[in-house]
């Protein structure tokens, strides 16, 4: 299920009227996004696996794992392994 509003806030900082803020001061926007301490975990370790299965849209999340300087295989690599993880984790 997409998470609307982990979603805008890729968004947001990555291609929205937040990139600025959170270039300068990404701590200030984090708390000032509402967000889950764990999404906010997750958005500063560069969590990608973890946003992903909070949730965010893929081409949210995209945008997100390049601005962080992720090349595409990596972000690939990375969505699998963490969906195929959660499938792992649902048949037990």
């Amino acid at each position: 299920m997409i998470s609307p509003t982990l979603t805008q806030f890729l968004i947001d900082v990555t291609r929205g009227h937040q990139v600025q803020a959170y270039t300068n001061d990404r701590e200030a926007v984090l708390k000032a996004s509402g967000l889950s301490d764990d999404h906010c975990a997750a958005i500063r370790k560069q969590d990608i696996g973890a946003l992903w299965l909070a949730g965010a849209h893929p081409m949210a999340l995209l945008y997100f794992a390049r601005a962080c300087g992720w090349t595409g295989e990596r972000y690939y690599e990375c969505i699998t392994n963490a969906g195929l993880s959660a499938k792992h984790s649902s048949n037990s």
